[in-house]
Order: C-alpha cells, then structure tokens, then sequence
C-alpha cells in the first residue's frame, strides 16, 4: 500500500512538472515571434482599437440628447517593419443614422497617413496580431458635428482603401459630453495627476497661474469612448494598440528664459495692435514701468485723430485705462517688455498664422481646383531681395502657366515670428499676389532659390461672402446673420515634409494704424432720375477726414449754427443765393429760405420750438445736401459703365425713411459687379458678389421734407474697383428692405459735368 501511494504521487509530481513545462515553452514561443519593433517604455500606453472592414459597416450607438460631437481616431496598419517615403491614402466613409435606422447624413473622409518608427524622437507605435508585429502609422482625427442632427443616435464607418501597401485600419471613437455640474474647481481637483499634467504641459505660468475660464474650459466637456454595437469576432474585429506618448511633440528647454505666449511683446522695433468695440474699460500688466510705455487710440474712419491713452495703476504692475472707444489701439515701449490685455475680464488675444519655409531643396505644392481663385502671401527670409517660381499644372502633370515673383525684404513693425523657444523676433512684411486659375488648373508648385515662406489661400468666385458693418467697431449682434471670410487657408500636399524637416513658421499678426493719406481723387454723385423718379433732398452729417486740408465749399455745405444771435448776413456775393434751413418738432418741420434779414426774424420767433438751424455761410461746413432715391423690397438697381471711365470706387449711403420711434433695425444689401478680369497675376483682387448686414449709425441726417423729417442713416458702403478689372461693365444693388440711397463714384479727376441733381435749389 505504501507503494502504490508513492507511485501516485510521483505521478502527480510528474504531471504537474509537464503541464509547466509546456505552458512555459509555449509562452517563450508566443513571445519571441510576436517581436516588437522597439523596446517598451514606462510612458507606453495601450488602447482598445477596432478594425475597419472594407464590406461592411461597424456601427456605434451614441446618446442624441447628451452628444455634441464625435472624434474619430484612426491609425493607418502596415505589414512588418516597412518605411514609407510619401503618405498613404485611405477613406473612411460614415453615415449617421436615427433610432429608426434612417440615414441623416453620410460622407466620405480623406486621409493621408506616414509610417513613425524612429522611437527617440516621435511617437511608436505597434499591433501585434497572431504573433506577427504590425507596423503602425501617426494617428489622423476628424470631427462629426452631430449638433445638426438631433436625431442621430449611430454612426456607421468603413474602410475604403487607396493603397495596396495598406493592410487595414483601426479607429477610436469618442463622444463629446457636457461633464457633471460640479463645479470646475471640485471637477478639476476630481481628475487625475496624470490628466491635469497633460493638460497644464504647454501653460507657461504653471497651474498657480490658472484662471476660472481657463478651469471651466478644461472641465466642461469629457470624451466618452463609444462602443462598436454586435458580436465580437463576427460583427467587428478588436486589438490593442501599444503607444509611447507624447507624440510628435518637440521638447523645449523650458530651464532658459521662455517669454509668456499670451502676452503682447513690444520693443523699440516691434509695436502690437489690438481692436476695440465697446466703451468698457482696459486692464493690463506690464514687466517694465508704465513710464516705458505709450499706448495710443486710433479712429479707424479717420475722422478723429490719435489720442494717447492715460493709464492708472491698480495693484503691483496692474494699469487700467477707462477712456476707451472702439477703434486700434497700439502699444509702443522704449524697453522690451510683456504686456497682458483684458477688457470686461476676458483676454485679448493677437492672431497668428503659419508658414511654410521654402527653400531650394523644399518647394510648396497645392492641390487646387480649376476656375477658383488663390492668393500667394510671401515673406522673405532674406535681408535681400528674393525670388519666387510658380507653376501651375494641369491633371496631367503638364505646365500651363508659370511665374516668377521678385519680392522685396521690408521689415515689419507690426508683425513678428516666434521661436520654438518662444522668442519674439522681427519678420519682413507680408506680399501679396492673386491668380484667377484657368479651368484645367489642378495643381501649384512654389520653388525659389533663396529662403522664401509662404502660405496660399483660395476661394471660389461664387463663394457667399457678407460682412457687418457698423458706424464703428462693433461685435456681431446679429443672430441669423453670420459672417463669412472671403478667403479660406489651404494645406500643402507635402506638409508632412515640412513638419518633418521643422520648417514651419509662426507668425504672430498685428493690424497696423491706418495712415494720413490725402487722396487726389473726387466724388460725383449719380443720377437715377430714370430709374427711380421717387426722391428727396436731405442734410446729412458728413464731416471729412481730420488730416484733410481745408477746401473752399461748395453752395452745398452746410455748418450748424449753435446761437442765433450771432447768425450774421453776409455782406459779400461768395454766394448767389445764401440759405438758411431751419428743422423744427412741428408742422412744418423743415423750412428754407434765402439767408436774409426777415428770415433770420422768422427764425427768432421760433424760439419755442426750438429749431435746428442750419446755413450754407461760414467755415467748418460739415453737413451736406444731398438728393436720395428711393429703392423698394427686393428691387435691383442697375448702373452701366460699358462706355464710361472706371471709376476708383463707388460709395452706396443707405438711409431708412421714414422712421417713427427710435429703432436698431439692420438692413441688408446685396451688391454685384460684372466685368473682365486680367488674366496671370495681380496685386490686388476685387469681389464681384457681397452682401452687407449694416447697423444704424450715429450720424445726424435729416431728410428736407414739410411733414417729416426723421431719418435714420447707417454706414456707407466702399466698393474698390481694382486694378484687376480690366473693364467694368455692371454695378448692381439689391436692397432686402425698403430705403433711400445716394450713390458716389470716386475718380482720378475731377468731374467734367456739374452735379446739379446733388441741389437743385442752388
């Protein structure tokens, strides 16, 4: 018996040592041929992915009440250690269903993916997959507004590949949520280490430093990861991804001096700028003295000069300006300095762009759509003069059409590049130059020899552009009226070139103060008298620029007399007949008459009714007289120019008759202009078709009628005829409301014929 207990258990022994033995061998199998394509590291994360078939779709469920907008991470997936030079291309195509499987929307999305592989400097990136390491390209996103579509409760992905290289791709899908009503501070404080190191990496200040904005921005939405809907292995593939983080992210050394990215830097080179549009008060803080400092108003319409601005102290570096209208403001200090810029407790932020930094070895080539129109933007690099080359190309690869560009080194004052290490240095100014592409354009190719950046915008000619206009700066309040860019910023097709080789540059944008230029042009008012035979005169405030030198007026100008008691006749013949218009709250509201002794009489006996007097004698005449035709709802008006000079603009003053009570209604306009273009490039590019929300100005006008006087005025519209029509043949106006309007062209010289419809009683 003692035996046979013996033999059992050396058996049991034995079966045991077996079954370990071979589940080791098999593990030291499994892991020597799954070989990984670069070592592990502690920052290596792992994520859940989800392949995407090419013959069928993945579906995902959402909430529809609770989703604002997915992110869609995908990472191209490529057979065993492969390096590719150029991009891959693939498509995922998504549909947005309802609850009842309807589809809202569906579209295709293009991407253009590279392999990363080099562990010490980018992000790696692996799937291993039945023992076999995949390679794994940079991860490309793009964003579903589901906003649109209240209803959408699924998104639906597949695959359409591009590439035979291609072995497939997996995606990441997350649904923007509003986070819990916490409050930001107790949301912050719940989130992990981790996740509010990620989240303060790139603040220069550090977390001390973060405001209650900068907190409920950070904790107001999460990303909920989404779930693929079905059987695992039958309706959707799954596997885990390996990532070492951060990715493509370059490294500063944030030991040396770093300059604040949220501050405006200025020296005795450099001056910021920054836009106002409303009366509230400016804070700012400043690492130099305030007496280092000048910080200058500028009137945008010119029609006020410039006016320093006087700053008070607050705290330690804190400076408050009251005295504020909307306009420019300019920031100048005879030290370098740092400044920080709010008004009603939020920041004022510069603009930037980027560049790409071209040089003989890197041309900039764009995909480009045939009969659309581009601008190059250039800046040299160089402290000499520079060339640029442009081809453009037709679907074949075939030139059509080649330029080339010498662009002259002038040093901004106002713009400046920034540094990887935040540095503020100064930049040449940026040049300009438009292109109407002939139909069969498809592609455009930038070289130059020397050191050139440059960006490209494009637009087509049919593009809706309108725009809000107000009698000065002013945000938009107009809900259903959204404004809308003419131009609209476009990626090289070898971007990925220049952001492997870091030539990308980041320009910070400043607007610069408008200048004291004194036109030699004049204006001459149209006649529409067989268009719109319904028209009145009126006295419209219209005072000119503050730098314009005095001219003699015209029998149409008018000044506003303050005290009656010192209207005085004139004893000389300056004019053939001197007015007097008097404008009163009672029937008749609006008087005239020659400027003489019995209807000065007549005007003093109005006293109590307290009439606003005007008269076309003496100086600073600012008010003027002007005829205005009337153009009903939806009517198009229609000006000819196939046999007339071009003029230099053409100016459209809108007015609102008649107007009962106070009112802020906006009016809407449409204008359009018809002619031929110059072919090859211009320096200056005109929009043919535009549309105008405009809101009431603050600007006296009165219309010259007995029964009725009130008038509401609201801001002229400048329409530039550039150089790049070649001849005009059509200005048209479309008014979406009633109103009355006055139309001025701007030319070179001065009229030929006299304007008698301005003043017909002159």
């Amino acid at each position: 018996m003692y035996w046979i207990k013996k033999v059992l258990h050396m058996l049991l022994l034995s079966s045991l040592l077996l079954v370990v033995l071979w589940a080791s061998y098999n593990g030291y199998v499994w892991l020597s041929s799954a070989e990984r394509l670069e070592e592990r590291s502690e920052e290596e994360t792992r994520s859940v992915v989800h392949w995407l078939p090419t013959d069928k779709f993945v579906s995902f469920n959402f909430s529809s009440s609770r989703t604002l907008a997915i992110r869609l991470l995908s990472n191209a997936i490529f057979d065993g250690q492969q390096a590719f030079d150029e991009p891959v291309n693939y498509a995922i195509e998504y549909q947005l269903l309802n609850q009842q499987d309807q589809i809202l929307v569906e579209h295709v999305y293009h991407h253009a993916s590279k392999l990363v592989l080099a562990a010490q400097e980018q992000q790696v990136k692996q799937i291993i997959e039945d023992r076999k390491a995949l390679s794994v390209a940079s991860g490309q996103s793009f964003y579903v507004d589901t906003s649109a579509y209240p209803s959408a409760s699924k998104i639906r992905l597949k695959l359409l590949p591009e590439e035979d290289a291609l072995r497939g791709v997996v995606v990441r899908l997350h649904a923007k949520t509003p986070a819990d009503n916490d409050g930001s501070q107790q949301i912050w404080l719940k989130l992990p280490l981790e996740w509010r190191d990620r989240m303060l990496n790139y603040h220069t200040l550090g977390g001390n430093a973060l405001t209650q904005w900068e907190l409920s921005n950070a904790v107001s939405f999460d990303w909920q990861k989404l779930a693929p809907q079905g059987i695992p292995n039958i309706d959707f593939v799954s596997d885990i991804l390996y990532e070492t983080l951060p990715y493509n992210v370059i490294t500063y050394d944030f030991s040396a001096q770093q300059l604040d990215l949220d501050s405006f830097y200025t020296s005795k080179e450099l001056t910021a700028t920054f836009r106002v549009s409303n009366n509230q008060a400016l804070t700012f803080s400043s690492t130099t003295p305030l007496s280092t400092l000048r910080i200058t108003w500028h009137d945008l319409n010119q029609l006020m000069a410039p006016k320093e601005l006087v700053a008070k102290p607050l705290a330690n570096d804190v400076y408050q300006i009251d005295d504020v209208h909307p306009g420019l403001i300019t920031v100048q200090s005879s030290l370098p300095a740092l400044t920080q810029w709010r008004q009603a407790e939020q920041p004022i932020v510069p603009l930037h762009s980027y560049y790409y930094i071209m040089s003989p070895s890197t041309p900039a080539i764009y995909s480009v759509a045939g009969n659309s129109d581009i601008v190059f933007d250039f800046r040299d690099l160089d402290t000499l003069a520079s060339v640029a080359n442009i081809t453009i190309l037709n679907k074949s690869e075939q030139p059509i059409e080649r330029y080339k560009l010498e662009l002259e080194p002038l040093t901004s004052q106002f713009d400046r590049l920034i540094t990887p290490e935040t540095q503020r240095q100064t930049i040449n100014e940026s040049q300009k130059f438009f292109l109407r592409l002939a139909s069969e354009a498809a592609k455009v190719v930038i070289d130059t020899p020397d050191s050139v950046a440059v960006k490209l915008q494009s637009r087509s000619p049919a593009f809706h552009y309108q725009n809000v206009l107000c009698d000065k700066l002013c945000e938009n309040p107009l809900p259903d009226f959204i404004e809308i860019g003419a131009w609209f910023a476009q990626k090289a097709v070898n971007e990925f070139s220049f952001t492997e080789l870091q030539q990308i540059l980041k320009v910070r944008l400043f607007e610069a103060p408008p200048l004291p230029i004194v036109k030699d042009t004049s204006y001459v008012s149209e006649s529409l008298f067989d268009k719109h035979p319904i028209s009145n005169t009126a006295l419209v405030h219209s005072p000119s620029s503050y730098f314009e030198p005095p001219e003699e007026p015209s029998p149409a100008h008018y000044r506003k007399v303050g005290e009656l008691e010192k209207l005085t006749i004139p004893t000389t013949n300056d004019l053939k007949s001197p007015k007097l218009i008097a404008i009163s709250e009672q029937v008749p509201k609006y008087t005239e008459a020659d400027l003489t002794a019995s209807a000065v009489s007549k005007v003093h006996s109005l006293n109590k009714r307290s009439p606003r007097v005007y008269t076309n004698t003496g100086k600073t005449r600012d008010y003027i007289k002007t005829r205005l035709f009337k153009i009903s709802q939806g009517e198009t008006l229609s000006l000819q120019y196939n046999n007339r000079a071009k003029p230099v603009s053409i100016v459209v003053k809108p007015f609102l008759y008649p107007v009962t009570t106070k009112t802020d209604q906006a009016i809407m306009i449409n204008t359009n202009l018809y002619g031929q273009y110059r072919k090859g490039i211009n320096s200056e590019y005109t929009i043919a078709e535009k549309r105008y929300a405009l809101l009431p100005a603050n600007r006296e006008a009165f219309m010259l009628h007995p029964q009725s006087t009130q008038i509401l005025s609201y801001p002229p519209i400048t329409i530039k005829i550039g150089t790049d029509i070649q001849s005009l043949e059509k200005f048209a106006i479309t008014a979406e409301h009633e109103m009355w309007i006055t139309i001025l062209e701007e030319h070179n010289a001065q009229p030929l014929t006299p304007v008698w419809w301005q003043n017909e009683n002159i």
